[in-house]
C-alpha cells in the first residue's frame, strides 16, 4: 500500500477515536435504562410499560437524581425509606392538554373551581367507613392525594403507612402512602386505590382525585358543558 494511504487512513482512525473520545455514550432506550437502574439499585419499577419508546436523557449521581431526570415527563410515586428507593410506580406521561379523550362516556356531575373540576367522592378506608370528599380532579398527581389529618379518620394505622417522597410542580414533597378500600365518583368506582397522605399545611385544603383512580378510567371532557367523564377500560357505559 502507497505510504500516502496509509497515513491517510491511520489519520482517520486518530481522528475517529478523538471524536468518540469527546462525544458521550449513546443514549439507551428509556425503557432499558429504568430498568437497569432498578436491577442494580434492587427497587422495583410498576407501570414500565406505561413508559412510551425513546430514548432516555442524559442522568447522573444518586438513584433518586437519576430517576428524577429518566422520568422528567412522567407522573410517577417514589416509595421507600430515607436514601433507599423500595418501588417507582409510573402512572403515565404528563399530558399536554390535561385530558384523555374516549367514545365510551358516562357522565360525571362537577363543579367548576376556576380552571380545575371538582367532584364528590366516597372514600373507604381500612375502617370501612365511607366518607364523602369534594376532590379537584388532578391528572398530574400520581395517586389520590389528602391531608395527614385525614390517616385516622379513614383508619389507617400510621405505622403501617408506607414512607415516600412525591414529585410535584411546587417540589419534592415527603408523603405518607397507604391503600384506600374503595373510591366511588358518581356511578363509577373502584377498589384498592393507593392514597399519598401530605402535611395539611403543604395541601392549603386541596384535596386530589389522581391517577391512582383516574387511570382505571378513561376520561376526557364534554364539548358543551366541559364536564368530565368516565368510563372503564374496555367497558362501554352507553
Amino acid at each position: 500500500m502507497p505510504a500516502c494511504f496509509r497515513f491517510l487512513r491511520c489519520r482517520a482512525f486518530v481522528l475517529l477515536c478523538g471524536l468518540l473520545a469527546c462525544c458521550p455514550a449513546w443514549a439507551g432506550e428509556l425503557r432499558d435504562e429504568l430498568a437497569d437502574l432498578a436491577h442494580k439499585n434492587g427497587f422495583v419499577i410498576e407501570g414500565l410499560d406505561r413508559v412510551e419508546p425513546g430514548p432516555a436523557a442524559p442522568a447522573e449521581g444518586s438513584p433518586t437524581e437519576r430517576i428524577k431526570a429518566l422520568l422528567a415527563d412522567y407522573n410517577y410515586l417514589l416509595v421507600g425509606g430515607p436514601g433507599k428507593i423500595e418501588t417507582v410506580r409510573i402512572s403515565r406521561r404528563k399530558p399536554s392538554d390535561g385530558v384523555v379523550r374516549s367514545a365510551d362516556r358516562a357522565y360525571v356531575k362537577t363543579q367548576r373551581q376556576g380552571s380545575h373540576h371538582q367532584v364528590q367522592a366516597a372514600l373507604a378506608g381500612p375502617n370501612g367507613v365511607a366518607k364523602t370528599l369534594s376532590l379537584v380532579i388532578d391528572t398530574g398527581a400520581s395517586t389520590l392525594v389528602l391531608p395527614e389529618s385525614m390517616i385516622g379518620e379513614l383508619g389507617f394505622a400510621p405505622e403501617a403507612l408506607r414512607a415516600g417522597t412525591s414529585h410535584t410542580a411546587n417540589g419534592t414533597v415527603p408523603v405518607r402512602v397507604g391503600t384506600l378500600n374503595s373510591v366511588r365518583v358518581g356511578a363509577v368506582s373502584a377498589q384498592d386505590i393507593e392514597v399519598s397522605f401530605i402535611a395539611d399545611r403543604q395541601l392549603g385544603g386541596a384535596m386530589l382525585l389522581g391517577m391512582s383512580f383516574l387511570s382505571r378510567f378513561r376520561s376526557g371532557s364534554g364539548s358543551l358543558r366541559e364536564i368530565p367523564v368516565m368510563a372503564p377500560e374496555g367497558t362501554s357505559t352507553r
